[in-house]
C-alpha cells in the first residue's frame, strides 16, 4: 500500500507505506522524548562550542609532568597512587598514561578525553534532572546552567586540572541519580550504585569525600529529616562509610611516603582567600560572570570589578530572599549548596595551597568547576516542585505568564552573561610558543642520529617553570618525546667528545659548557702528573637541578684511553689523536677530577665546570 497526499498545487505525491508508517513512529517517538531530543541537542551544541575553544588551549605547567611521568613509568600500582602535592587522583594518572601513550604531548587526545568524560557530566546532570524532577520540558533549564556556566570552560583548557574535576562532575549527579532511586524505591541496589559513584569520584579527585554529605543533606531534607534519614537507610550509609574509610586508609598510606606540602595559613590568607572563592570567584561565575579575567600564559584567572561583585551578591541575596519566600526548602537547598562550597572546595584549598599561594589562590575558577553539577540541581530545587510533592510552596505564586517571564529572562541574561565571559575568556588562550617548542623538539629527536649523546638542561622558563625541578629539565619534558632507549641515556648522558644540547628554540645544537674555567698555572698549561695521577679540583658547593656538566680540553699524541675518576665512580674515555675535548657529567658532592695512569703523550689542558648550553 501506499499514502497519496494532494499539495494545493494539484500534484499528486505518493509516498510508500513504510515509508509513512516509519515516519509516523518517529513522529509520536519524538513527539513522548522531545524533551530528551532537545537536550541532547543542547548537550551537543555545548560540546561543539567547548571543542572549539579548548583545540585552541595546550599544555603547561602540571600537565609537562604529568606527560613525563606517564612515559617514564609503567602502568603499576605506585604509579597510579602517587600522591601529587596533595592530590590523589589514580583515574586522573590513569587517563594521562593513556594518553601520553597514544601521543605523547598530542592536545588532540589529551584534550578530547576531557572533554568526552565532560560530555558525560552533561548526560550525568540530565539523568539526574530527569531522575528527581522528571522528564518535564522545565529541566531544560537548569540543564542549561550546566552547561553554558563560565566555569566549566577553564578546567577544559588546563588539562591536569580537567583529569581531576571531570570525575566529580560525573560521579555527583550520577550519585544523586542512584541515591535518589534508592530513596524512593527502597532497593539495594541502587544503593550500591552511589557507593560506587562516590567512589568514581574518589579515584578522580579528594573532593569526592564530600559526596556522602551531599546525599545524606539531599534525604535528610527532602525526605523526612535527619533522623529518619540515618535511621531509614542504614545499609546506604554502611556502604558510604566502607568507601570513605577505605579510601581515606590508602591514601593515609600513600602519603606517609610523599613529601608533605600541606599546612594552615595565617589568618589574613585564610580571610583574604575565603573572600576571593565566595565573593569574587563563585558568586559571579554563578550568574554568568566574571565577564573580565586577569589573564597569565594561555590561562587566565577571575578579575570582576568591586561593582559587578557587590552587585552580584545583591542579585544572589535577592534570588535566595524570593525563592525562600514561595518555595519550601529552598533555604536549604541554598545552604547545601554553600556548604558544599566551604567543604569541598575551600577547606582542601585552605590546607593545601593558600599558604603557598596566598589568597590569590580564590581566583582561580578550577577549584570550584566541580560544583557546577550541585548548582543545576540546587537551582532546580528552588524553584521547581518536585514529582508528587504535596504543597512545594509556601503561598500562592503570582501569575503563571509573569513567573514564565522572570524566569526565562532571567535564563537568557544569564546565558548571555556567560556567552559573554567564555568568550573573554577565550580569547586569552593560544600557546603557540610552547606548541612550535615542543614540535620543534619532536622532529629533532626523530632525527637524530643513533649514539647520540644529549646533555641536560632547564627548558626556557616560557614553557615550563623551574620550580618543577627536575620536571623542567630537558631530560623529563622532552626526554618525553624521545624512544625509550635515548630517552634513558637523557636522563644519564656518558661522557662524550661531542654532544648536543637543546636551545630555547627546541633545536639540538652541539653543547659547550658556560661556567669558570680552571686553567692550570704551569708553564705548558697541562695539569701537573704526580705519581701519573692527575688532580682537578672541582667547587662541588654549586649544585644544579641539570647537574654540572664538565669540560676538559686536552691534547694527545695518539689515539688512547683514559679513566676519570670522580668520587667513586669512574669513566672510561675513549680520546682522539690531538687536541679535543671532553664532556662528562659530574658526580654529586665529587670535589675533584682524577686521572689515574695518565698515558704518555696526553696533556690535560683547561677545565670548565658549569651548565649545558648551545655552543655558539
Amino acid at each position: 500500500m501506499s499514502q497519496t497526499t494532494e499539495p494545493r498545487t494539484g500534484m499528486v505525491i505518493t509516498v510508500p507505506a513504510p515509508i509513512a508508517r516509519a515516519a509516523a513512529a518517529a513522529s509520536r517517538w519524538a513527539g513522548r522524548h522531545g524533551v530528551l531530543l532537545a537536550a541532547l541537542l543542547l548537550v551537543g551544541a555545548a560540546m561543539a562550542w567547548k571543542a572549539a575553544i579548548a583545540r585552541n588551549a595546550y599544555f603547561k605547567e602540571d600537565d609537562f609532568e604529568f606527560v613525563a611521568r606517564a612515559m617514564e613509568n609503567d602502568l603499576s600500582f605506585d604509579y597510579l597512587t602517587r600522591i601529587h602535592f596533595g592530590q590523589f587522583m589514580p583515574g586522573g594518572f590513569l587517563l594521562a598514561w593513556i594518553s601520553a601513550r597514544l601521543e605523547p604531548f598530542g592536545w588532540g587526545y589529551a584534550a578530547g578525553m576531557v572533554l568526552a568524560l565532560h560530555a558525560c557530566a552533561a548526560l550525568a546532570v540530565l539523568r539526574m534532572l530527569r531522575v528527581v524532577f522528571g522528564a518535564r520540558p522545565a529541566i531544560l533549564a537548569p540543564l542549561l546552567v550546566f552547561l553554558v556556566a563560565p566555569v566549566t570552560v577553564p578546567v577544559l583548557a588546563w588539562w591536569a586540572a580537567g583529569l581531576n574535576t571531570v570525575f566529580l562532575q560525573i560521579a555527583l549527579p550520577m550519585a544523586v541519580a542512584s541515591h535518589w532511586h534508592h530513596l524512593r524505591t527502597g532497593r539495594l541496589r541502587h544503593a550500591v550504585a552511589a557507593a560506587l559513584w562516590v567512589l568514581f569520584g574518589l579515584l578522580g579527585f579528594v573532593k569526592g569525600f564530600a559526596l556522602p554529605l551531599v546525599l545524606l543533606a539531599l534525604t535528610a531534607i527532602y525526605h523526612g529529616g535527619l533522623r529518619r534519614a540515618l535511621r531509614g537507610h542504614v545499609a546506604a550509609w554502611s556502604m558510604q562509610l566502607v568507601v570513605l574509610a577505605g579510601f581515606g586508609a590508602l591514601y593515609v598510606q600513600r602519603s606517609l611516603s610523599a613529601p608533605n606540602t600541606g599546612a594552615l595559613p595565617i589568618f589574613d590568607q585564610a580571610a583574604g582567600f575565603l573572600w576571593e572563592l565566595l565573593g569574587r570567584t563563585f558568586a559571579t561565575t554563578v550568574l554568568g560572570g566574571p565577564w573580565r579575567w586577569f589573564a597569565g600564559n594561555d590561562w587566565g584567572v577571575v578579575s570582576p570589578p568591586l561593582p559587578v561583585v557587590i552587585a552580584s551578591l545583591v542579585t544572589l541575596a535577592a534570588m535566595v530572599a524570593v525563592t525562600t519566600y514561595y518555595r519550601r526548602r529552598a533555604g536549604l537547598a541554598w545552604a547545601l549548596l554553600l556548604g558544599y562550597v566551604l567543604v569541598a572546595d575551600a577547606l582542601p584549598v585552605l590546607w593545601g595551597r593558600v599558604h603557598l599561594l596566598g589568597s590569590f589562590a580564590g581566583t582561580d575558577t578550577r577549584y570550584v568547576a566541580d560544583a557546577v553539577p550541585l548548582v543545576a540541581l540546587v537551582a532546580g530545587l528552588v524553584l521547581l516542585p518536585l514529582p508528587g510533592e504535596a504543597e512545594p510552596y509556601r503561598r500562592a505564586l503570582p501569575a503563571r505568564e509573569r513567573v514564565s517571564g522572570v524566569c526565562g529572562a532571567a535564563l537568557g541574561l544569564f546565558v548571555g552573561a556567560s556567552l559573554v565571559s567564555v568568550s573573554v575568556f577565550a580569547g586569552h588562550l593560544g600557546a603557540e610558543r610552547r606548541h612550535r617548542y615542543i614540535e620543534t623538539a619532536r622532529a629533532e629527536l626523530a632525527r637524530a642520529a643513533p649514539g647520540t649523546v644529549i646533555y641536560d638542561r632547564l627548558v626556557p622558563p616560557d614553557v615550563l617553570p623551574s620550580s618543577y625541578g627536575a620536571y623542567s629539565l630537558t631530560s623529563k619534558v622532552l626526554g618525553a618525546l624521545a624512544p625509550p632507549r635515548l630517552r634513558a641515556t637523557m636522563q644519564a648522558p656518558p661522557a662524550a667528545l661531542e654532544g648536543m644540547v637543546f636551545d630555547d628554540q627546541g633545536r639540538l645544537r652541539p653543547v659547550d659548557v658556560q661556567g669558570v674555567p680552571l686553567a692550570p698555572r704551569t708553564r705548558d698549561r697541562c695539569w701537573p702528573v704526580t705519581g701519573g695521577t692527575v688532580q682537578v679540583p672541582l667547587d662541588n658547593r654549586v649544585t644544579r637541578a641539570e647537574g654540572t656538566l664538565v669540560r676538559l680540553g686536552y691534547a694527545a699524541r695518539a689515539d688512547t684511553k683514559v679513566t676519570l675518576w670522580m668520587a667513586d665512580r669512574a669513566t672510561d674515555v675513549a680520546l682522539r689523536a690531538g687536541l679535543g675535548r671532553v664532556f662528562v657529567l659530574a658526580e654529586p658532592g665529587a670535589d675533584r677530577i682524577v686521572v689515574d695512569d695518565l698515558p704518555p703523550g696526553v696533556c690535560i689542558g683547561d677545565v670548565t665546570p658549569g651548565q649545558a648550553v648551545p655552543r655558539p
